[in-house]
């Protein structure tokens, strides 16, 4: 009786620096989404005087706010 066997993908090594990069830029990447998210629950506090004073409308910020937090503006 004969099996085949189906070779195995190579897997090739990942380097250091690679996955260095990667955790660098999952780390800025989170940094970022954190800074989104806190921007937009100061804007959401913000009363129509100082909306006003930045040039937005309630409308314009209940948009930016229901936004989530990896959407870019």
């Amino acid at each position: 009786m004969l099996t085949l066997v189906e070779p195995q993908p190579r897997k090739t090594p990942v380097s250091w620096s690679k996955v260095m990069r990667l955790c660098w830029q999952a780390r800025v990447l989170a940094a970022m989404w954190r800074s989104r998210a806190c921007q937009r629950k100061a804007l959401a506090r913000l009363d129509d005087r100082l909306l006003a004073d930045i040039g937005l409308t309630r409308e314009v910020q209940m948009v930016e706010c229901s936004k989530l937090f990896w959407w870019s503006p």
